[in-house]
């Protein structure tokens, strides 16, 4: 029992940390982890019910890539057995999910009491560095953000590694797990992050002369073998970057970002910006990175480490390492961190949110403290109740705060079937959508933006979203009916008459204000729901062709004040695009099956045509008339097309990107190649133990 001692400690810290969410109804996690993460968890789980992999979303954006969003997690084997758990409970996927940001800092609490058991720390010592990790500065200020939580608790095993890698190969299968794991969890900033202190920790062991210098190649190779096992994820991510909104990062990019100075006030008076009263705080800042609260006794005890540099060669070197991390996430903030931006390539500087480099420097601090603990109370009273003053320290100064508990009579918040507090909304906008088939898309005007972000959650097909990953050709589609720059992910319609709303197939528009020259179908609670007469339908022929070479000519022609969609295509293509007679009477289309990756349309045309759709298009959306695949045009901008042959035919859109199975392969050989390392080196440890026992001998 003493064994599980410490883990029972960290466990139960957190169990009262987060007492009100997890055992009090009617309190939630906050913001983020409901409006962003929570939807794409409901849309994997829903996915796993049909037996299929939610490699697209059909309800936002007029189709968006799912998978290749890291952030939704797809591909996380902890997001796998939340879904799979909670459709084998039958729901609860709210809860299940704010329990699976508590066990990942579990798990980070955990890790950081291994790593300082290996640094020479004792129980004790240990066990107040791991209290400091989970429970100060970064964990309770950023449980709204779950990728960054899941990526945080696995680089303590990172560092844990790469100290091990000083005597013994067999750690670099661990490294590049636990350096994989940080990728798949959903937050390349802080993931690159992770990467980066990981290889700066095993240079810093060879400055202080407590590795070879082939420390940081193994490090490297670390990093290598992780990029392999998660290349299934992080190719199409590189390429949906590309795509989208994000590669315009630079352009309202205004610094590189990075934690106010004013932040540090924060480790010794937490609450002097008055952060935990959201009605009297007044800063620009976001109140997530405004706290960095390791406790009194925890940040003396990591400054005061700094004087045993003598006494442990790991105090200087961890002392290097957590200045570093605090400098990185003051980022701009400081003369140097400002002049290095800038000097930084576009593509680095699109990417990066130094803030987040908290986490190493709570890590830092955390490691610090349990350190100087181990080595200041000898006394095992003592030094139990230094944990139990660092871990009461945190607990009344951090839980129940605005960053991490919120309760739904304040913030009802949005679930399947309850949009606000009120079922009757997603219960009357589903009824109204689901008249036509597939259903019709809606879209808002001064309305809440939760209709476009929780889209896959209502399960109402909407032509906007709320996402940095928005397809860039989609949004610039978006603009010919809303204001706002090419970099935006969200815009609501300001030009209600335009043209462009039929071809999106938006029949409804949600308003927080009467809108003239629209009638009103229905009224909820803070909006007018009204209905477009002559909304096209989301697959039709046209006859007459709008050639353009690049995507702004095709933008230019959209933005025509006589571009008329139902009786013209915008197509983009390099080459020749068939022309079709101006004459040819009308042909027919009628949607036979439509899934979240598979189309199936029954055409019947008198004459050769083109369809149009308003489905987005991106790569790996292939298309077959008669079993005949045929190529996708970018039509209208944003959105898939293809001239079809006269007569009555069988048209599957399907999304399958060819490259997934062979980079699933690769991925899975590195899988597996660490899996047999670990098995074969731990079978030859044992066996090695068992030979040098004295009965074998």
């Amino acid at each position: 029992m003493r064994k599980y001692f410490p883990y029972a400690v960290l466990l139960a810290e957190l169990l009262v940390f987060y007492r009100q969410v997890l055992f009090y109804p009617g309190y939630v996690f906050p913001w983020d982890l409901r409006y962003y993460h929570y939807p794409h968890a409901w849309f994997i789980a829903q996915s796993f019910r049909n037996f299929d992999l939610p490699l697209w979303d059909p309800f936002t954006y007029c189709g968006r890539p799912f998978l290749a969003n890291l952030q939704t997690q797809v591909l996380y084997p902890p997001m796998a057995l939340l879904a799979v758990l909670s459709n084998l409970l039958g729901g609860h996927l709210l809860y299940l999910l704010e329990c699976h940001v508590i066990l990942h800092i579990f798990l980070g609490g955990v890790f950081a009491y291994w790593l300082l058991k290996r640094l020479g720390a004792g129980v004790p010592g240990a066990l107040l560095g791991a209290s400091v990790f989970q429970l100060g500065g970064f964990f309770p200020a950023h449980v709204e953000h779950l990728g960054a939580v899941c990526t945080a608790a696995w680089m303590p095993l990172a560092w844990l590694s790469v100290i091990e890698l000083r005597d013994s190969l067999r750690w670099l299968p661990v490294l590049a797990l636990a350096l994989a794991m940080s990728v798949l969890a959903g937050y390349t900033p802080l993931t690159a992050l992770v990467f980066a202190s990981t290889l700066l920790l095993a240079i810093l062991m060879v400055l202080f002369r407590q590795a070879r210098p082939r420390l940081p190649w193994l490090a490297l190779a670390g990093c290598l073998w992780a990029a392999l096992a998660t290349i299934v994820q992080l190719w199409p991510s590189i390429e949906l970057t590309g795509q989208s909104v994000a590669r315009y990062r630079t352009d309202w990019l205004k610094s590189g970002g990075g934690l106010p100075l004013q932040s540090l006030v924060s480790l010794f008076w937490p609450n002097f910006y008055n952060i935990f009263d959201l009605s009297r705080y007044s800063w620009r800042w976001e109140i997530t990175h405004m706290y960095l609260y390791c406790g009194i006794l925890g940040l003396a005890l990591a400054v005061g480490g700094a004087s045993l540099l003598r006494r442990r060669k790991e105090t200087g070197l961890f002392t290097v390492l957590t200045v570093v991390s605090l400098l990185v996430a003051l980022g701009d903030s400081t003369p140097i961190g400002g002049a290095l931006f800038w000097l930084l390539p576009a593509f680095l500087r699109n990417g990066m949110h130094p803030e987040f480099a908290s986490a190493c420097f709570v890590l830092g601090v955390a490691v610090l403290a349990g350190l100087a603990a181990d080595s200041l109370f000898r006394l095992r009273p003592l030094a139990y109740t230094a944990v139990a003053l660092v871990a009461l320290d945190l607990i009344l100064m951090g839980s129940g705060r605005p960053m991490n508990t919120t309760s739904e009579a304040q913030e009802p918040g949005v679930t399947h079937s309850s949009f606000h507090g009120s079922q009757m909304e997603p219960q009357r906008m589903r009824m109204l959508v689901d008249r036509t088939f597939p259903p019709a898309r809606i879209d808002t005007i001064d309305s809440s933006i939760n209709w476009a972000g929780s889209a896959p959650l209502l399960e109402i097909p909407t032509a906007g979203g709320d996402d940095q990953m928005a397809l860039a050709r989609l949004i610039q589609a978006r603009l010919v009916f809303c204001q706002g720059e090419r970099w935006g992910s969200y815009y609501q319609v300001t030009r209600p008459d335009s043209p462009v709303l039929d071809l999106l197939n938006v029949r409804y528009l949600l308003s927080g204000h009467a809108v003239e020259g629209l009638t009103a179908v229905t009224r909820l609670r803070n909006d007018y729901v009204y209905e477009k007469p002559g909304v096209l339908p989301r697959f039709f022929l046209v006859h007459r062709i709008l050639p353009a070479q690049s995507m702004d000519q095709a933008v230019r022609l959209l933005r025509a004040p006589d571009f008329d969609p139902r009786r013209e295509a915008i197509v983009e293509s390099p080459g020749p695009v068939p022309a079709f007679p101006d004459s040819a009477p009308p042909g027919q289309v009628k949607v036979l099956r439509y899934e979240p990756r598979t189309v199936l349309l029954e055409v019947d045309s008198p004459a050769p045509a083109y369809l149009v759709t308003s489905e987005a298009h991106y790569p790996g959306w292939r298309a077959f008339i008669e079993g005949r695949e045929v190529p996708f045009y970018y039509t209208n901008v944003a959105f898939r097309g293809l001239p079809v042959p006269a007569g009555r035919h069988l048209i599957l859109m399907r999304f399958s990107p060819p490259l997934l199975k062979r980079l699933g392969a690769l991925s899975a050989a590195a899988w597996l190649a660490a899996a047999g390392c670990l098995w074969f080196s731990r079978r030859r440890y044992h066996s090695g133990e068992a030979a040098s026992s004295p009965r074998s001998n």
